[in-house]
């Protein structure tokens, strides 16, 4: 029997309330979640300075606390390595078939909802129009949720020790890594790594 599966791509750098919002809401109108964590490849940059293996214990160990310990029976957690620079455009369709079907090997299924927290263009303008046909957009406008929360906005918070907008915007297991965050965010804005494209 097909099951309604709703997809979150992000990278979470790191994990915070708004995304919780959203898991939340794809958890209530679907039966599996897929959460893709984004950018699996890049840590050290201004961007991205947590590494996949940091976000990804943060995340696992959010939703056990949050779920209980059987929220993998709906939830899917996999990491997606990026190939290219944020700030190129030119392969936005290759991507969207790479990241399509990354998701369709996961759910099994080749219709699913992504749900989606940036630019609305900007993702479907990775599709063309056979898998747009295939795709339920549901789009968020992140300045509507939870007083415009982003992960920019936390790294900064870091980075001006303003611990109270950390502890109103992020889940425990990201307050209980506060100093190891910390430390690698004020690293990273000392020495970033370059962004870099894969050939």
């Amino acid at each position: 029997m097909k099951q309604k599966v709703g997809v979150f791509l992000s990278r979470m750098q790191p994990l915070h309330i708004g995304h919780l919002g959203i898991i939340d809401t794809i958890l209530e109108e679907n039966d599996k979640l897929i959460i893709l964590i984004g950018s699996k490849n890049k840590s050290s940059t201004l961007r991205n300075p947590l590494d996949i293996n940091l976000r990804k214990e943060i995340l696992e160990e959010t939703l056990k606390e949050k779920y209980g310990q059987d929220y993998e029976k709906r939830i899917i957690i996999a990491e997606l390595p990026d190939w290219s620079m944020e700030t190129d455009f030119s392969s936005n369709k290759e991507w969207g078939r790479y990241l399509y079907y990354n998701i369709v090997s996961r759910a099994e299924q080749k219709n699913f909802s992504i749900y989606f927290s940036d630019e609305p263009q900007i993702i479907k303008n990775w599709f063309d129009e056979e898998l747009m046909s295939r795709i339920n957009f549901r789009l968020f406008e992140r300045k509507d949720m939870f007083e415009g929360v982003s992960s920019t906005k936390i790294r900064e918070a870091f980075l001006n020790n303003d611990k109270e907008y950390i502890e109103k915007s992020c889940p425990d297991a990201v307050l209980r890594r506060y100093d190891k965050i910390e430390g690698i965010i004020e690293e990273v804005n000392e020495n970033p790594r370059e962004d870099y494209m894969i050939e």
